[in-house]
């Protein structure tokens, strides 16, 4: 394959990537923005809905930070030192594009479809289902009076009653319970950084490092999931279900969507146990 074509076929896959992205983001912008959530009713005597609001143990903008910064570190760290020797470099429009670069890009690039597939699929089964979360009473204040016996022991639907509560923006997001949004980017995120850690960290003497590193990032999704139930957030079963989708698509698009560039055999830029990768689909042609 010549030079021409090794940069029309990198450019054509940023393209096709970066178009892929964003209608992606097109559709989460409706899911979020326009989409309004199904609006539940409830029953005056469900005690699963009479908790206090509290705030959120780890916050919407920490669980993106740390989503994103830490495995993004640790596939650059990976792929640098794994393929920083690596001479099968390639060239787009006459610029040299070493093999650690195409091996981060390859990875980063899955891992972020994913996390568009889990968002997206989280806020449509929000919006379906539209299940009141457990702090819906203090944050709703309905305008109903449930000691009056007309409204006992029946089902009050949505247009029976108005939300008078002073917390007003909060009046949508108390209705989007079910799955856990949280539960689901940290199963994902972290279980899939586990999973990269496993294929690509192994130089010898790293074994216990490498363990400890993926238990670490467990925890870390582990926690984030159990403190939504301890913050009212969510029911046990909206964290159960989110933290099982996160997990589902962590090894999914792991195992059959993700590519990492297959390192020379006969190139060790460290010491390493020998480890089947999968190939980037990325042709090689020499500079």
């Amino acid at each position: 394959m010549s030079k021409d074509e090794v940069s029309i076929h990198i450019l054509r896959k940023v393209v096709l990537d970066g178009f892929l992205f964003c209608g992606l983001g097109l559709l989460l912008f409706t899911a979020n923005y326009i989409w309004m959530p199904f609006q539940r009713g409830f029953f005056c005597g469900d005690e699963s809905l009479m908790f206090p609001y509290n705030n959120d143990t780890v916050t919407v903008l920490m669980l993106r930070i740390v989503g994103l910064a830490l495995p993004i570190l640790a596939f650059l760290i990976c792929e640098w030192a794994v393929l920083r020797h690596d001479k099968d470099d390639q060239r787009c429009l006459g610029v040299r594009i070493p093999a650690w670069i195409r091996g981060f890009y390859c990875t980063a690039v899955s891992f972020g479809l994913g996390v568009c597939f889990v968002e997206l699929t989280t806020q449509i089964a929000k919006n379906t289902i539209g299940r009141p979360r457990p702090h819906f009473f203090d944050v709703c204040q309905p305008s109903v009076d449930c000691d009056a016996p007309e409204w006992q022991r029946r089902y009050i639907q949505a247009h029976e009653y108005t939300c008078t509560g002073v917390l007003t923006e909060k009046f949508k997001d108390m209705r989007m319970s079910f799955l856990s949004g949280h539960s689901s980017w940290a199963a994902y995120t972290m279980i899939y950084l586990a999973l990269y850690l496993e294929q690509r960290m192994t130089w010898r003497g790293t074994r216990t490092l490498r363990h400890a590193l993926q238990f670490a990032v467990v925890m870390l999704s582990w926690f984030t999931a159990l403190s939504r139930v301890s913050d009212y957030k969510h029911h046990w079963s909206d964290v159960l279900a989110g933290y099982s989708m996160g997990l589902a698509f962590a090894i999914i698009v792991w195992t059959w969507g993700t590519d990492l560039l297959k390192t020379k055999k006969d190139h060790a830029p460290l010491p390493q146990n020998e480890i089947h990768l999968t190939t980037c689909h990325a042709p090689a042609v020499s500079a």
